[in-house]
């Protein structure tokens, strides 16, 4: 009986495995910089709560990066990645949102609807310059929910 709950187990890991997705996840890596799913890459720790996001890294290098983007909550979030030269804090706001088609942006890719207490991942290439990631839920920005990263 044990081998046979031990080989449903490892036919449940291999099921499972086949089934994941690349821009979600429910487990949370540890660390800095890691290999990402495909062998090459970075992996970013974004942690996001009311009204914050914190990266346990300000830069990365050019290529694959995955971000590991946790909800500490209390409510949902959003995670959308910018490449540009403005300072964090100082993106083109319309409405209480940050304007996403200012010629001043070039969104890159975003993970909506992140629930309280999960966590997505987010893969994306990105070549040498200066990203901000932000909530951009209305309202979020506004207050506080953006943090500066570096590629090179």
């Amino acid at each position: 009986m044990k081998r046979f709950a031990m080989a449903v187990a490892a036919v449940f890991t291999v099921a499972m495995a086949g089934c994941s997705s690349s821009s979600s996840s429910t487990s949370a890596s540890a660390g800095g910089t890691t290999a990402s799913p495909g062998g090459s890459g970075a992996t970013v720790n974004a942690t996001e709560k009311d009204f914050a996001i914190a990266l346990d890294q300000s830069s990365a290098p050019s290529g694959g990066v995955t971000f590991s983007v946790t909800n500490q909550g209390p409510s949902k979030h959003e995670f959308v990645v910018f490449k540009t030269e403005l300072a964090p804090d100082k993106l083109p706001v319309k409405n209480g949102e940050v304007n996403e088609d200012s010629k001043q942006l070039d969104h890159i890719d975003e993970q909506e609807d992140i629930a309280t207490g999960s966590t997505s991942d987010l893969s994306v290439t990105l070549d040498p310059g200066s990203y901000v990631v932000i909530c951009n839920i209305p309202g979020h920005y506004l207050q506080g929910m953006y943090a500066g990263l570096t590629v090179s």
